[in-house]
C-alpha cells in the first residue's frame, strides 16, 4: 500500500507537495522515515541555500516524471546527515555521502518491496551522481570506467539526475554535464 502511495506522489506533477503532505500527516514515518532527518538539516556550505530536505524536493520536482529518476532524486542525499563534518573554517562537508546514500537506498527500496533490477538502477544513479567525483573522472580521463560503472543504458538518466541535482543548488555549472556527455559520446563512438 505505501509503495503505491509513494509512486503516485513521485509521479505527480509536483511531488514535493505530496511529500510534504505525507510528512505533515505522519505517514512518511511508515514509508521512508529516514527522510525526516533531512528536514532542517543545515548544510553549512555556500553551494546550498536550502536544508537537505528542501534541496532534495527541488531535485525531485525538477526531474522528469520517470519512477527510477524521481526515486533516485528522492534518495540521492538520504545519508548526508551521517556524513556531515565541519572544517576549520566552519564549512560543511559530506564526504562519501553518495556511497552511503546508495547503500541506504538499497535498504529502503528492499524494505518497500521493489524488484532487484529497479533497486540496482536507482542505487547506481545515486552512487555515481556526485559531481565532484565526476569532475575527477573527467580530469583523470577515467571516462571508460565511468561508463562501465554507470552502464551505457543509464547514461541519459545519470545526466538528468546530475542536472536536476545542480539545479537544486544555489549555483550551478551545467558546463561540466555537457563536457561529461561529450566525453561519453566520444568514448562510445570509439
Amino acid at each position: 500500500m505505501y509503495k503505491k502511495i509513494l509512486e503516485e506522489v513521485l509521479l505527480s506533477e509536483k511531488p514535493s507537495s505530496g511529500i510534504h503532505k505525507l510528512i505533515e500527516t505522519g505517514e512518511m514515518n511508515n514509508i521512508i522515515p529516514e527522510l525526516l532527518r533531512l528536514k532542517g538539516f543545515d548544510q553549512q556550505t555556500p553551494y546550498h541555500d536550502k536544508d537537505v530536505l528542501d534541496h532534495t524536493l527541488a531535485v525531485v520536482d525538477g526531474i522528469k516524471p520517470k519512477l527510477n529518476l524521481r526515486m533516485a532524486a528522492l534518495l540521492h542525499d538520504i545519508s548526508k546527515p551521517d556524513c556531515f563534518t565541519l572544517d576549520e573554517k566552519g564549512k560543511g562537508h559530506f564526504h562519501g555521502h553518495h556511497v552511503r546514500s546508495a547503500a541506504k537506498c538499497e535498504e529502503i527500496l528492499q524494505r518497500l518491496g521493489y524488484e532487484e533490477d529497479f533497486i540496482t538502477d536507482v542505487k547506481t544513479l545515486i552512487r555515481y551522481h556526485y559531481i565532484k567525483e565526476i569532475a575527477n573522472v573527467i580530469k583523470e580521463k577515467g571516462i571508460r570506467r565511468f561508463i562501465e560503472a554507470v552502464g551505457e543504458e543509464r547514461l541519459e538518466d545519470m545526466f538528468e539526475l546530475i542536472r536536476a541535482d545542480m539545479s537544486g543548488k544555489a549555483s550551478a555549472d551545467y558546463e561540466v554535464i555537457e563536457k561529461l556527455k561529450t566525453m561519453c559520446e566520444r568514448e562510445l563512438r570509439g
